[in-house]
């Protein structure tokens, strides 16, 4: 027992054993569950002993929002590992998982083996093995230390041009590192039903693809994902790679609870992920497919099996950053082939009408997806909040105006009744472009003078030009009120969020800061984009 164990075990205690009678905790306790681990890393004996170094050394350490471990590194890879690390992809470490941060062409950003800070040097670790001596170069240490401030990093510049690309041209983004799943069986269609907020019953079409909730007894949000029907009997489930071991484990219990004929099959490893995003991705992928991916054949939320290059895949019409949009579920196996068709195609694109076609990464993606609004969970939304308080209603609007039993209904319909205390919030900075000091979460947030509540995530929205912040107010004095009222309060208050001291002047923001029509999703852009 060291002292972080002193300090936090009474709490996780309470919370532990509200795990184990009400079937999760009242709290987010993510960053405390196993499951924030792949299996593959903690079997790994030398990822073990390198994170173990490195956590340790950097116990105090301050903690800087963009940092990345040099330790426990390339455990997990996508099958387009290689090639995109030729092309500069800098590489950030989730779950084991090396997913594409951002880009730097032309530098060598490969992250090296672990040196432990070379405080080892010419001796052996504890699994007696030879510990290789200090790097003399190691440029992606050296990208990751350029990131390393409260300030703006040196490669800021370079995510602004990721997310250009994906406003006015084409983005290719590398999601491989998601969690992919099959829920098949005889009562497989039940199964999803009772699991997920959105209707998996009859009554919706095999082709179409929802975004759902999956929530506990107590309505809090235990996982989001979207799910495609492939027939009355199979399922597929795509979930965020940073919580997809949490989300499996939660998605198997409840199955093991329920007793419905279904299993739950992970083929994460079987397939990459490739989404195309902007006003220029039909076109740049419509001579590469063997099928129409005009509105007609593959309206938006929609799936279909398709051929790209000789390859056999599957289409998701869906979106995280709010641009027309395509995902490519790909067998590993035909991932590079897939994705040099694609490339090859951007460069004629560009050669041909001057499009800006770019690879991508998750730094483009928090910018964009934050303008739009899409909540990312346990950072917006977990276990402690439900789908009514993150704004995110909808994913359940439809069952519970029917009397479909599905899990966490009851706490629901009750929340719905009686009006909420807590709500997710938008605001933004009453800055014009970047704020000399970018907001980084856990700041407070005011209204007419109250603290309120604390921000949860944050970015700058290159595309609005805004620092955006999301968090949780309180009602006044924890009284429930109604939709309209709640709104009505918030719109009526003077906004600020507190920094360190500083009161920074804020703005409410009741919608999305970034087409809150949702045009650009459905391929509805103006004049300027496609001139």
């Amino acid at each position: 027992f060291n002292s972080m164990g002193m300090m936090l075990g009474g709490g996780v205690g309470r919370e532990v054993a509200a795990w184990v009678t009400q079937g999760a905790p009242n709290v987010d306790l993510f960053s405390m569950d196993v499951a924030r681990f792949h299996p593959d890393c903690p079997r790994d004996a030398s990822w073990i002993e390198d994170r173990t170094h490195e956590s340790y050394a950097k116990t105090y350490s301050i903690v800087f929002p963009h940092d990345e471990p040099l330790a426990g590194r390339m455990v997990r890879k996508s099958a387009l590992y290689e090639t995109l690390l030729e092309q500069g992809c800098v590489y950030q470490s989730r779950q084991g998982f090396e997913r594409p941060g951002w880009f730097a062409p032309g530098v060598d950003t490969k992250c090296k083996d672990y040196d432990f800070y070379a405080a080892y040097e010419d001796k052996i670790s504890g699994l007696e093995r030879t510990v290789r001596p200090k790097h003399d170069e190691h440029v992606y240490h050296e990208l990751i230390e350029a990131e390393c401030t409260f300030g703006w990093g040196k490669n800021v510049d370079l995510v602004e041009q990721e997310c250009l690309a994906a406003r006015t041209g084409v983005a290719v983004f590398d999601q491989s590192y998601f969690g992919k799943f099959f829920l098949e069986g005889p009562e497989a269609m039940k199964a999803a039903d009772w699991l997920c907020t959105a209707r998996m019953d009859s009554s919706r079409e095999i082709g179409s693809v929802a975004y759902t909730a999956l929530c506990n007894e107590r309505g809090g949000v235990q996982a989001d994902l979207t799910v495609a029907k492939l027939a009355e009997d199979k399922f597929y489930m795509a979930a965020g790679g940073t919580t997809s071991t949490h989300d499996r484990r939660w998605i198997s219990g409840e199955l093991e609870k329920s007793g419905f004929q279904a299993t739950l099959r992970d083929a994460s490893d079987d397939y990459c992920m490739l989404s195309i995003q902007g006003p220029y991705s039909r076109t740049l992928l419509s001579d590469l497919v063997d099928i129409s991916l005009e509105d007609e054949s593959i309206p938006f939320s929609t799936c279909r099996h398709a051929k790209l290059a000789g390859h056999d895949l599957m289409i998701l019409r869906l979106t995280f950053v709010g641009e027309l949009g395509f995902e490519l579920h790909v067998p590993s196996q035909s991932a590079v082939p897939v994705y040099q068709a694609i490339m090859k195609a951007g460069e004629d694109l560009t050669a041909s009408k001057g499009v800006k076609v770019a690879n991508a990464g998750y730094r483009a993606i928090d910018s964009m997806s934050a303008e739009k609004g899409y909540r990312h969970w346990h950072a917006d939304l977990s276990n402690a909040e439900t789908p009514l308080e993150a704004g995110i209603g909808f994913v359940a609007l439809a069952k519970l105006k029917t009397d479909t039993p599905f899990l966490g209904r009851e706490a629901l319909v009750k929340q719905r009744e009686e009006g909420l205390s807590r709500k997710l919030v938008c605001l933004t900075l009453d800055v014009e472009g970047r704020p000399e000091t970018p907001l980084h979460g856990s700041e407070t947030m005011w209204r007419d003078g109250e603290c309120v509540g604390f921000v949860r995530s944050t970015a700058f929205g290159f595309s609005s030009n805004l620092q955006i912040a999301y968090g949780y107010v309180d009602t006044p004095g924890g009284k429930p009120l109604k939709p309209k009222q709640i709104d009505e309060w918030l719109a009526a208050g003077k906004w600020h969020i507190g920094d360190k001291l500083t009161q920074r002047p804020s703005t409410y923001r009741p919608k999305c800061v970034f087409d809150p029509s949702n045009k650009r999703v459905k391929g509805d852009y103006p004049p300027e984009v496609l001139a």
